[in-house]
This record gives C-alpha cells, sequence and structure tokens, in this order.
C-alpha cells in the first residue's frame, strides 16, 4: 500500500483539476471558498468508493457471465477480454500447463487465433515457463520483463507493456492448471492484483465446474505422459521386423530369346518384316545388297573357265610334250583354286537372304533404322523370342543394392497397370555392376512369373524386390546411414 501524502506548507490541490496553487493566491482563495474547499475534501474519499463500488460491480458482473459460459474457449475469451472491468490492463494472455514447466498460450485478448509460429507467443510461453519454475507457481507473481529478461533479448526489449501480474488459476484441491497473464505500462498496485486474484478465484470455479476436476487433471496427466508414450512407442516401433525392399526400374524380356547376327559384312538392303511380328522358321527377315557379291561371282565363273582351259590343254599335250606334263599338275591346282573362289562366292551369295532359325516373335528397334546400314559379321540385328517364355529384367542401382537371396519375393507395377501387382521370384543376379540404358551403374537382376497370365514382351514400369527381414529403424536410416559413412569415411 502506497502511504498518504504529507500536507504541503502554502501549497493546495484543486478538486477538479489537481493543480498545485502556491502562495498568497492560494491562501485568497481558500480563504474567499471555504464551502468549495470543505466539498473538495469530502469529495475525494467518494470518488473512492464510487471506483470500489464500480470494481465490485464489475467482479459480480464478470462471475455472472463466467458461470454462464458453456465452453472452455468462451471462457477462455471472457478471461482475456472481459476483465478489463475490474483490472486495469493493456494485453492479457492465457496459458494452460501441457507439462510440469511447460506453458501453452491459448486465448490473448483482442485476438480471435493464436499463431503458433509467432515469436511473441514464443517468447511469452518461455518467459511463463522461467517464472513459474523458478518461483511458486501457486503464488501471484508481478515482476518487470525487461528487469528480467537476458541482455540484448529483442522481444522484451520491444515489447511495450513490460510491467506483467501473473496469476494461477487453480482446482479446490490446490493443483494448478493454467495462468492468467496481465501486461500494462504502469507498475502494479497491491489493490490491482488483489483484484485479478479474487477475479482468478471466480473463472477457477467457473472452469472447474465447467470441465470438472477430474477431466482438468487428466488433461494435465495425459500431456505429460502423451511425450512419453510417443517416444516409447516410436522406440519400439524401431524393433519391428519387416522385410527390407528396394524399387527399380523393370521390363518384361525374353527368357530364351534367339539371337540374329549379320553373317557377313555388308550393307543391309531391306528388311522384310516389321519389329514384334510373329514368323515361322525359314521365312525371309532381312536381305543384304548383293550387287559386289553378285560381280564376284561372275567373275569367279569366269575365272573357273579359263582354269578348265587351260586344266584341258595341259592334259591333251601332256602325252608327246613332257613340259606339258610338267605343267598339267599346276593347271589342275589353279582349277581347283578358281573352283573354291567360286564356291565360297556362291556361299556368300547364299548369305544375302537370311530367314528365321525357328518360330516366334521377332524383336528389334525399327526397319528404317536397319535399312542401309552397313554391319559387321556377329553383329547382333534382331532377336527371335518366345512368347510363353519371358522374365523380368530389372535395373537395380548400385546406391540400391540389397543382399538378394534366390526365390526372393518379386512384385512387378506395370506402366499400364500401376494399381495392380504381378507376381514374381527372383533367379539370378549378376555379379558384376554396369552402366544400364540410362547410364546408370546398375545390378543386372532377373525374375520369373508365378503366375499363368503373362504380360507381353516390351512392357515396363517398376519392381518391388524384397530381400532379407531387418529392424524398423534400419529400414527408414538405412539410406542417411550410408550417406553419412560415405561422407566421414567411418
Amino acid at each position: 500500500m502506497q502511504k498518504p501524502a504529507r500536507p504541503m506548507p502554502q501549497r493546495s490541490v484543486t478538486a477538479r483539476t489537481g493543480e498545485p496553487q502556491a502562495g498568497a493566491a492560494a491562501a485568497h482563495k481558500q480563504a474567499a471558498a471555504p464551502q468549495k474547499q470543505q466539498s473538495s475534501q469530502a469529495t475525494g474519499p467518494r470518488a473512492v468508493k464510487g471506483r470500489e463500488v464500480e470494481v465490485a460491480n464489475a467482479l459480480l458482473n464478470l462471475e455472472r457471465e463466467a458461470r454462464r459460459s458453456q465452453s472452455e474457449a468462451e471462457l477462455g475469451y471472457l478471461m482475456v477480454n472481459g476483465s478489463r472491468v475490474a483490472v486495469q490492463y493493456r494485453q492479457a494472455m492465457l496459458l494452460l500447463r501441457s507439462g510440469p514447466s511447460k506453458q501453452r498460450v491459448v486465448s490473448v485478448s483482442s485476438l480471435s487465433a493464436v499463431d503458433r509460429n509467432s515469436t511473441f507467443i514464443r517468447w511469452i510461453e518461455r518467459l511463463v515457463a522461467r517464472r513459474v519454475g523458478e518461483g511458486d507457481r501457486e503464488k501471484v507473481m508481478s515482476f518487470d520483463a525487461r528487469r528480467d529478461a537476458k541482455a540484448g533479448d529483442p522481444d522484451a526489449s520491444a515489447y511495450p507493456f513490460a510491467h506483467m501480474a501473473l496469476l494461477p488459476l487453480q482446482l479446490r484441491d490446490g493443483t494448478v492448471f493454467a495462468h492468467l497473464l496481465f501486461t500494462r505500462e504502469a507498475e502494479w498496485d497491491e489493490r490491482s492484483l488483489v483484484a485479478a486474484a479474487r477475479l482468478c478465484e471466480t473463472y477457477s470455479h467457473a472452469w472447474e465446474a465447467l470441465v470438472g476436476p477430474k477431466r482438468t487433471k487428466r488433461k494435465l496427466r495425459s500431456r505429460q505422459a502423451l511425450g512419453f508414450a510417443a517416444a516409447a512407442t516410436v522406440l519400439l516401433a524401431g524393433f519391428i521386423p519387416m522385410p527390407l525392399s528396394v524399387l527399380a526400374p523393370a521390363r518384361v524380356a525374353p527368357s530364351d530369346a534367339y539371337v540374329v547376327a549379320a553373317p557377313m559384312d555388308g550393307v543391309i538392303e531391306s528388311v522384310e518384316i516389321s519389329p514384334n511380328t510373329r514368323v515361322k522358321a525359314g521365312e525371309l527377315l532381312f536381305r543384304y545388297s548383293d550387287t559386289d557379291l553378285r560381280n564376284r561371282l561372275q567373275l569367279a565363273g569366269q575365272a573357273v573357265s579359263v582354269a578348265e582351259a587351260r586344266y584341258d590343254q595341259s592334259l591333251r599335250t601332256s602325252f608327246s610334250d613332257n613340259r606339258a606334263k610338267r605343267e598339267l599338275s599346276i593347271a589342275k591346282s589353279e582349277l581347283n583354286l578358281k573352283a573354291g573362289e567360286y564356291d565360297y562366292a556362291s556361299e556368300l551369295m547364299k548369305k544375302t537372304e537370311v530367314g528365321a532359325p525357328r518360330d516366334g516373335l521377332v524383336l528389334f528397334s525399327d526397319k528404317d533404322s536397319w535399312t542401309g546400314r552397313p554391319v559387321a559379321t556377329g553383329e547382333r540385328i534382331m532377336r527371335i523370342a518366345d512368347p510363353n517364355s519371358v522374365e523380368i529384367a530389372i535395373d537395380l542401382p548400385v546406391a540400391d543394392a540389397i543382399v538378394l537371396e534366390e526365390g526372393a519375393r518379386v512384385q512387378l507395377y506395370l506402366d499400364s497397370d500401376p494399381l495392380n501387382a504381378v507376381e514374381a521370384r527372383l533367379t539370378s543376379a549378376s555379379f558384376h555392376a554396369q552402366p544400364n540404358g540410362d547410364n546408370v551403374l546398375s545390378y543386372n537382376v532377373r525374375a520369373d512369373f508365378a503366375e499363368a497370365d503373362l504380360p507381353r514382351i516390351g512392357l515396363r514400369g517398376t519392381a518391388k524386390v524384397y530381400g532379407e527381414r531387418v529392424f524398423l529403424a534400419y529400414y527408414l536410416f538405412r539410406k542417411p546411414l550410408s550417406a553419412i559413412r560415405q561422407w566421414t569415411g567411418y
């Protein structure tokens, strides 16, 4: 309580303005109007008493409105906005306990909603949590936020209402479930704190009647236990065993395709069939340009004719001429050589037309890409596959490689039907990684279909390959741990 001021000599205070009057003028005025001075002295206590009556009436009205509140949000709104008629403040905030030393702002005066990401709200929560942790949470506390703040705290220095009053809201058994924070520019006096404390008792009683003591305590315990339960759940979930799996691009490929390679060097003149065409054994696939071979065959035939004529001449003259007898063996050798060249040219001429070695589906890129293209002996031109003998070809990147076992489960999600999985079983995986068509270093993994309904050759999709069973924690953090190990070299 503030002590009453001592009367000052030769000074007085006017009842209307409160401005001091000094010297003879003041004395003359007091002598001229003694009745006015008496009424001025009587008006001060009446004004104070009137203010007390006004505050008392406001408290009664607030008590009535608090008990009529239908929800926690409505009561909280009344706390921070309706208390101004009884307590002189600039801003009020309601903070609910969400842990032993954690406070959560749920209502702010003049605001319809609380922004949880606001730096101001976070600063208020930290400030109240620190004050409650340092002092007695059941007592009314008034403090200067700027004085108690750490040096260089931008929130404390920027907030204009530094004088704060923190009042607890507690149940009948003394359990504190919330705090009400009032802020203003002026320092808090005892009369304002008493009125605020009385108001908080009313709010506490209304809250307990509205929510119930058991539910209020259960909320406190549930918020505290929720964090422990969540942490324990996450920890235990990390030990759940599950199969390790990876995703990789895949395609439907033939399992025993026959490779049709170039039988000789030359230029392909035409391709007689279209891609993905069924052919019979012996059916013409493509032919070479035979201009050069035809000329070579003609020259070889003429050379054979000349060699035969020379051999016949040597044979006729060998009976009478010893020299011709000696040249007979040479002429025969030349004839055999020319005959061999002719046979070779004739064999090459037969190879200008390439037929299908067996029945099946012809697989190659495009007719135009091969027409007029020079090829070398052994170069692959096309493949002939059995449509009923297919498998899954998977390009497993090295970065996603896992331990694979024969017979492991594989699921293929085709791009044409991404919602349905086609079951398969792993049959093989390459030992060395090689660049695939996208120039990504990958392992070649093969899997056989487990279903009778086989997709057609050439379809593409994504394969899910299952590996060994691991814990969920390893499944989730396998790649981050691998990246950290590669980065640190550990």
